[in-house]
Parts: structure tokens; sequence; C-alpha cells
């Protein structure tokens, strides 16, 4: 009898803390270039599909609009949610988040025939961001409190929308993560350039999730550790970033 008790009382621990997951939701965005440049392509998502296939769990991917991940991550609509998400206080206070594998490191882009030279000179100017959650993004606040209102941030739903908008000259200046600064520059039809150093705006870039899928997250990390000691992710790494 005693054997069964604690046998039942083990099964209803191990049912607290661990979600059997039919099938992983992973949401992503559309384009954001080079972590995410299709639901079938990029860091993230070579990155994802490592994971679960270590993992031996089955992961689908929903791709949305940034701001549309927070949303469906707090209503359930995805399990986890990765696209170059930086880690932050104001985000660890809602979510969960694995490991940082990414450095969460930002810089302005600017047209190649602006004739902005310094960041001293985008006062006044506007800045555009991709739109995050409703209390603001780990971007969008680092902008906020670091310069001191000295530009307009303008927000726009996805990449596509605010490169088009540096080109066209809606905005003076994007911030983006470096990488997707960089991967402009390099595939922007010699269109952009970067302007002034990259700036450090979160604590890394991580998988997020809610409380409740803490146990998936740890498992994301022990994978993450595993491909760094085997050297899979250096390798994955150094495909996307190896120019950085």
């Amino acid at each position: 009898m005693k054997i069964k008790i604690h046998l039942l009382v083990w099964l209803f621990c191990f049912s607290l803390n661990n979600t059997v997951y039919a099938t992983i939701k992973v949401g992503t965005v559309f384009f954001y270039p080079p972590f995410v440049m299709s639901t079938g392509d990029g860091f993230d998502i070579d990155l994802m599909h490592v994971i679960c296939h270590r993992l031996q769990e089955t992961c689908q991917f929903f791709p949305m609009n940034y701001n549309q991940l927070f949303t469906s991550i707090d209503t359930g609509k995805i399990d986890i949610a990765i696209a170059g998400i930086a880690i932050s206080p104001e985000r660890q206070a809602k979510y969960v988040f694995s490991l940082p594998y990414v450095l969460s490191k930002g810089q302005f882009l600017i047209s190649k025939n602006s004739n902005i030279h310094a960041i001293e000179d985008l006062k006044g100017k506007k800045v555009g961001v991709i739109k995050g959650e409703q209390e603001g993004s780990a971007i969008y606040n680092f902008l906020l409190h670091n310069f001191n209102e000295q530009f307009q941030i303008e927000q726009f739903n996805d990449m596509e929308d605010l490169i088009t908008a540096v080109n066209d000259g809606e905005v003076t200046a994007a911030f983006l993560h470096r990488s997707a600064a960089n991967y402009w520059v390099q595939n922007g039809g010699s269109q952009f350039k970067t302007l002034g150093n990259p700036f450090t705006y979160g604590d890394g870039i991580g998988i997020m999730a809610l409380p409740v899928n803490a146990s998936l997250i740890q498992r994301f990390n022990q994978q993450l550790q595993a491909m760094e000691e085997d050297n899979s992710y250096v390798n994955l790494y150094s495909l996307y970033f190896g120019n950085e």
C-alpha cells in the first residue's frame, strides 16, 4: 500500500511539473533576418529544429507579427516564442527565458545617401523600431531611457515595413539587432549603412515562455548546453553570424 501511495504522489508531482506535448507550438515572425528568413530558414528556425530533434519532440511553427507573439503566448495559442527576443527585467517579470544564445546588441541603420553622420545628428528626427508588447519592446524602452527623447520613436508591425520606411525617408533611421542591421548592409542592394557603434539593450536573446512551461525551457537549456559542448552550436552560429 505504501508503495502505491508513494507512486501516486510521485505521479501527481510529475504532472504538475511536466507538460506532455503532442506538438510544441512555436511562435515566430514572418521575417527578421538573419534570425528568421522564412518559416523554414534562419538561425532561430534552424536552432529550434535541432533542439526539437534532440528532444524527439514535434515542433510546429506559427509565424506572426512580432507584437502578436506576446498575446499568443498569453492566450496559450503558442507554447514558446523565438524571434530574436531580448531578455529584459520587464519581460522576466512575466515570462521565463532560456539561456541567452546570442548577445542582444542593437545598432542604428540609415540610408546610404543620408546626410546623418553621427548619432547626435538624429536629434529631432524619427527613428523606427519593430513594435513589441503593449508595454513597449526591449529596444523601444532602451531608446526611451538612454536617449532621453532626443528623437521621436516610430513603431512598425514588421521588418519589411520598417526597412521600407528607412528607404523611403519616412524615418531617418531604424534601430535593430546588430545582426539584422548587418544583414541589410550586406543584402540591401547597397542602400543602407550602419551608424555609430552597437549598444547592449538587454541580457541576451532567448527563447520565451510562460512560467507554466518552465520545465520545457529547462529541457531547451540542456540542449543548448549540449550543443555548445559538441560544437554544433558554434557551427550553426558561424553559418549565420560568421562575419561578426
